[in-house]
């Protein structure tokens, strides 16, 4: 498996990708329709000149266990150096709250310094967040669901050094914390928890370094007009570190983004990422599972978050991204991806879902090229709708 997916890794970056201007003169997005035609002109003027561009989306979401929250998605872009030479670099600001027990922050900055010589990831969560779960491996029924109500704690920071013309390596830190840890609506004689061969801790802990390797040729990752992707990460947690369980995993993620027109977008977007535990036992929480790899971006749409768990996760998508409107303000997507986790402690991938869907683009603003992202999708017996500020992926 990990032979065949570097093979993947190396079609994928070998093909070409394309390099798209700063701003389309042409380009239209939500504040132009705000503005109206008659101040156009001196508004893209004064908004082209702006050092920080941002955009902001505020939606209500269904949270698992029931009840709805408001959660604001905030972008903020700029350019460190010559934006001939730098990449846009951007930070995500996600508040949500219940008004009542649930809330959360999440905070995610991808910083390039002048010339892209050096890159800077990070994800930093602190969330009061239920999620489902349904136990381990590829084909865990329905009626196995339990609620995990959980705190949690993130801070992951990469800091990679460019070696190459798009090669970049370094190092970083990687938290996961869990704490006031509680297994609800269990309808078994023992909850999913209480089962997992690594006694539960409270909190539940994994701390550890990375080492990473990757490869870029995006120019804006909030809305990639074309270029490739590649990242690969080790990841050592130790006890020494506050760990609770010596263990190591790996995970290596490649993304392709296939133009099919110069003049307007209508693109072919690739994802696919391999993620497993190398050696030692994971936390049940923080096992390879949907929609929680350890890279931006969203993935397993139409699949519930959580729903297939084990120690190793293959997954793959392939979206088609389509301009509806001359200038840009009105876009769609279709996608299809397949994910399977293994039977636990193998590396036996028996069962592959699918999800599917579509989903409409609203260009919030043309200088980031940041979208609103509404999706529907869907997969055997579940459905939901999917918000984000910038592309999925």
């Amino acid at each position: 498996m990990l032979r065949l997916w570097m093979i993947l890794i190396g079609l994928l970056t070998a093909l070409p990708g394309v390099k798209a201007s700063q701003h389309d003169t042409t380009a239209v997005d939500l504040v132009d329709l705000v503005i109206g035609r008659k101040k156009f002109k001196e508004a893209n003027q004064i908004r082209a000149d702006r050092k920080v561009y941002f955009s902001l989306f505020p939606a209500p979401v269904s949270t698992p266990g029931g009840g709805r929250a408001v959660i604001t998605a905030v972008n903020a872009a700029f350019h460190l150096g010559d934006p001939q030479t730098t990449n846009l670099s951007n930070v995500y600001f996600i508040p949500y709250t219940d008004l009542a027990t649930r809330f959360g922050l999440y905070v995610k900055p991808t910083i390039w310094l002048s010339e892209n010589k050096w890159n800077f990831i990070g994800d930093y969560r602190l969330a009061s967040f239920p999620q489902y779960t349904w136990g381990l491996g590829g084909n865990t029924q329905e009626f196995e669901r339990t609620l995990i109500d959980t705190d949690f704690l993130r801070v992951y920071q990469n800091a990679l050094k460019r070696i190459g013309d798009a090669w970049f390596a370094g190092v970083g830190y990687a938290l996961d914390y869990h704490y006031n840890i509680e297994e609800r609506e269990v309808t078994m004689e023992t909850g999913h928890l209480e089962r997992y061969s690594v006694a539960l801790a409270d909190p539940s802990v994994s701390s550890g370094l990375t080492m990473n390797v990757a490869y870029d040729r995006r120019i804006n990752v909030i809305n990639p007009p074309g270029g490739s992707y590649f990242m690969a990460t080790w990841r050592v947690n130790q006890k020494t570190l506050g760990s609770d369980q010596d263990y190591q995993t790996l995970y290596l993620d490649a993304r392709k983004y296939i133009p099919f027109s110069a003049k307007r977008v209508n693109l072919l977007a690739l994802r696919g990422y391999y993620w497993t535990v190398l050696t030692g036992e994971a936390p049940y929480l923080h096992l390879p599972s949907t929609n929680w790899s350890p890279a931006f971006g969203t993935a397993s749409r139409g699949i519930q978050s959580g729903r297939y768990r084990s120690n190793a996760m293959v997954y793959g998508e392939a979206e088609h991204r389509y301009q509806l409107t001359p200038g840009g303000l009105i876009g769609m997507v279709v996608f299809m991806n397949f994910s399977s986790v293994s039977e636990f402690e193998t590396q036996q991938f028996k069962y592959w879902k699918v999800g599917a869907g579509t989903g409409v683009r609203l260009k919030l603003n043309k200088y980031s090229g940041a979208n609103l992202a509404i999706d529907f999708g869907f997969s055997e017996n579940f459905w939901s709708v999917w918000l984000n500020v910038g592309e999925m992926f």
